[in-house]
């Protein structure tokens, strides 16, 4: 299995909040653990985004971003995945005295020392950019993936509120990223509608995060293949965050009927209480996906993901030997 929508931040386990919080000397509340999950009646991506104040402070040490990335790695590696895109946004770990740079190289590092001890799992790293901060921290965000492009660095993203700051904000900062000749993943469709996604695939976009609001009228289906773009869906996630009623409503089966590239994927494992694989087993009950069809959406997330060559071909061995078990799983 594969996951290419993964927030690091939003992916603590319970085990890592107790041992970071006393590392980082930080109260968990009285109202641990139901605090690190999103409340079953959230009921708007906004108060969702809450749930990432309190690993927000415990993810402000080179230390923590080590412990935390390496713990997940390892957790996914159990879990059978084969790959993985650990997204983070490196401004959002500079209070305590790290610049993005610093917080990006904790961050590998600690991602290399879960690869080291895994058994099966590859895994890269995109950098967010973040739709509330200025453009000089974003600027910032963009220098340092160029800067440590050719490691496990290998996109960058723009993540927040899309209702409060559209994606014609940030032209600037993804014309630069495009100039830097890097990969460009953003967060849009999911709280607003079809014009989002359109405008981040202007800015540079060859995958969208969530996009479930994608108009699939001739013009929008005709741009998204023309430019092929590849939709990175979190089921789950958009129910608790309203984007969606319930999970008969994902658009999986309309997109893939157009040919769209799309791929399923788990989000925040923690604020969200999921995974990949349960993300898919979810899907594959609600819509009866055959075999074949289970296939073709971890085929699309191999041939989408922004690893090399070489990685791809390996992932596409893996997944010859394991689908028919990783099937019958389900």
């Amino acid at each position: 299995m594969i996951d290419l929508h993964l927030h690091l931040d939003g992916s603590l386990s319970k085990e890592d909040f107790i041992y970071l919080a006393k590392q980082e000397g930080v109260d968990l509340g009285k109202e641990f653990p139901s605090n690190i999950y999103v409340p079953e009646d959230c009921p708007s991506l906004e108060v969702y985004l809450e749930r990432f104040a309190l690993p927000g402070e415990l993810l402000q040490s080179k230390v923590a971003l080590k412990y935390a990335t390496k713990s997940l790695v390892l957790r996914l590696d159990k879990l059978g995945l084969i790959y993985a895109e650990i997204r983070f946004a490196p401004q959002l770990h500079t209070l305590k005295g790290l610049d993005q740079l610093e917080v990006t190289k904790a961050v590998l590092e600690g991602l290399e020392d879960g690869l080291k001890e895994a058994k099966t799992i590859t895994a890269n790293l995109i950098l967010c950019c973040m739709r509330h901060a200025s453009e000089e921290v974003n600027m910032e965000t963009i220098q340092v993936a160029n800067k440590l492009k050719g490691t496990r660095v290998v996109a960058v993203d723009l993540a927040g509120a899309e209702k409060l700051h559209p994606s014609s904000y940030y032209a600037k900062i993804f014309n630069r990223a495009k100039e830097y000749g890097l990969n460009i993943t953003i967060h849009a469709g999911e709280a607003t509608g079809s014009d989002e996604v359109m405008m981040a695939i202007d800015n540079g976009a060859t995958r969208i995060g969530h996009g479930v609001h994608l108009s699939l009228d001739p013009i929008s289906v005709r741009k998204v293949k023309d430019h092929e773009v590849c939709f990175e869906f979190c089921p789950t996630s958009n129910l608790q965050t309203k984007s969606l009623p319930n999970y008969e409503s994902v658009p999986l089966r309309e997109f893939m009927k157009h040919g769209i590239d799309v791929t399923l994927n788990s989000d925040n494992m923690t604020v969200s209480n999921t995974d990949v694989v349960k993300e898919m087993s979810i899907m594959k009950k609600t819509f009866k996906l055959t075999k074949d069809e289970i296939r073709q959406l971890i085929e699309t997330s191999i041939d989408n993901s922004f690893t090399d060559v070489k990685t791809r071909h390996h992932l596409g061995d893996l997944l010859d030997e394991r689908i028919d078990k990783f099937y019958e799983s389900l």
